[in-house]
């Protein structure tokens, strides 16, 4: 198990650290970076290391069922849908209180939900109880870091201090808006772990077609995640026509721009590879077990990389409580998560 859980946590680092160099491309308009991004991030990349690690990739592909690949590309797509959520909740309310809502909602809906649908028999166990017990914990938490940010928003003068977010309103209204999408986000986004338990068939006609188990859960992620590329390609077509931002793209821009955005899809495809390889070295719940562990990885690189960049350096006190035992709490329940599924 040691040698999956250290996988996974170096999935977690990675996964928790990709949002991060959106925070430099100041040059562009938000819509604009989050297309490009997207582009590597959810299509591109997944695809390049799909075909590098999987032999007779298209092969396997032909062998899948059908209700397999219709379960995976509904989930993909819902997981799109949460992705495009994510961005504009990060946009209003900045990194670390969109990481802990989304990542502390998506820790108990991944965990609870392929627990449900696969080993329901141990709900009435002590395991079962106990896994409920942290998911109310997380619940608890996601509260206490959304009071946090509303308190910061209601303070004067307290605008985060990232440059890239300067001047932007920090009325009310926006913060209404960015806690409603990461709730949204937090979600839909645990369809990604969903697709993950019903995927395992991708796996199997992977290794046997030649792949390193390790990779193997490769085949299905791009598959699973193009089909949850469509609703960003499609938010971002309009988004850009209607603001009418496509001539930033023909504008001298600083070199940068056009370099993060491969860097991070590769960052986050490798971390959404290598988080199946450790949740496939967990063993038969490794999504169960493995999802708190990378989720809770991400949160805490979230919010660290959020204090980095002086998100909270002008908030009131009492919301810096609050972050802090939001997030406090949201740990001590995936410390609970995880060891109720050992």
């Amino acid at each position: 198990m040691l040698p999956g859980l250290l996988v996974t946590l170096l999935a977690g680092i990675l996964g928790g650290s990709v949002l991060l160099p959106l925070k430099f491309m100041t040059r562009w308009p938000f819509q604009n970076s989050w297309a490009v991004y997207s582009f590597w991030a959810y299509f591109a990349m997944p695809w390049v290391v799909a075909f590098a690690t999987v032999p007779n990739l298209l092969s396997v592909y032909t062998q899948v069922s059908m209700s397999t690949m219709v379960i995976c590309a509904l989930c993909g797509m819902g997981w799109g849908i949460a992705v495009v959520l994510f961005g504009i909740s990060v946009h209003l309310v900045g990194l670390s209180l969109a990481s802990a809502i989304i990542y502390g909602a998506s820790v108990a809906i991944g965990s609870l939900a392929p627990l449900i649908l696969s080993y329901a028999d141990k709900l009435a166990t002590t395991q079962g109880k106990i896994i409920i017990v942290a998911n109310a914990i997380m619940v608890t938490g996601i509260v206490l870091c959304a009071l946090a940010g509303k308190k910061r928003d209601e303070a004067k003068g307290a605008p985060e201090a990232s440059e890239s977010e300067k001047g932007m309103s920090q009325a009310p209204a926006r913060f209404a808006k960015g806690l409603s999408a990461a709730v949204a986000a937090a979600i839909l986004s645990s369809l990604f772990n969903i697709a993950l338990a019903y995927g395992g068939e991708f796996n199997r006609l992977a290794e046997a077609n030649g792949a390193n188990p390790i990779n193997a859960a490769n085949a299905q992620w791009a598959f699973t995640v193009t089909f949850g590329f469509l609703p960003n390609l499609l938010v971002s077509l309009v988004r850009l026509s209607q603001e009418n931002l496509w001539p930033v793209y023909r504008q001298e821009t600083a070199l940068s721009h056009w370099l993060w955005p491969p860097l991070m899809g590769l960052m986050w495809i490798g971390g959404t590879a290598i988080y199946g390889s450790g949740a496939s070295l967990l063993g038969p719940l490794g999504p169960v077990i493995g999802w708190p562990v990378y989720m809770s990885t991400m949160i805490i690189l979230g919010n660290f990389w959020g204090w980095i960049m002086k998100e909270w350096s002008r908030a009131p006190s009492v919301a810096l409580r609050l972050l802090m035992s939001g997030i406090a709490v949201q740990v001590l329940a995936i410390s609970m998560l995880s060891f109720a599924n050992r």
